[in-house]
């Protein structure tokens, strides 16, 4: 195994640089000829992995189980792309784009119970009449054609302090 014992971040990023890929078993870069048929792992712990997976019972398959890809072979043609940065992480320079959706924002319509225009001196008129909310409510429907429930009538009164 080459990290010799420890983990080099910079020995690592030099390796991907040079055409390398990271291994997700042995948590470190390697060179492009050591890659398994997965491409998630090196020749070393793609053969340990397939050993461990066939003491596995046939019903249960995790995700860590090496798959091979169709058509992969373990020789690679890896070409230097250009030298430079090929991530924005060492730019000093970061600009992100804002996408704004193509419509503007929507106004839903306000849950609950539609607002009524009441006849709050009235209500509060035979209230002090003595009548209760219910009474208020049927004569309002009856007399003045305003179908309201007692609910609301209690509703105004909570609102503005009396019962």
């Amino acid at each position: 195994m080459p990290n010799n014992g420890y983990f080099d971040i910079k020995r690592d990023i030099a390796i991907e640089k040079a055409g390398g890929f990271w291994c997700e078993a042995c948590l470190v870069s390697h060179p492009a000829t050591k890659q398994s048929p997965d491409p998630r792992y090196c020749q070393c712990c793609y053969d340990f992995l397939v050993k461990e997976a066939e003491m596995l019972p046939k019903t249960k398959r995790p995700k860590w189980i090496p798959k091979p890809q169709k058509g992969r072979e373990n020789q690679y043609q890896v070409s230097q792309v250009r030298d430079g940065i090929m991530s924005t992480l060492e730019s000093e320079k970061i600009e992100v784009d804002i996408i704004r959706p193509p419509v503007g924002p929507r106004r839903l319509p306000k849950r609950g119970p539609k607002h009524k225009d009441l006849p709050v001196e009235l209500i509060e008129q035979l209230s002090k009449e003595g009548m209760g909310s219910k009474a208020i409510a049927a004569r309002l429907k009856v007399r003045h054609g305003i179908k309201v429930s007692y609910k609301t009538i209690q509703r105004v009164f909570l609102v503005r302090g009396r019962r």
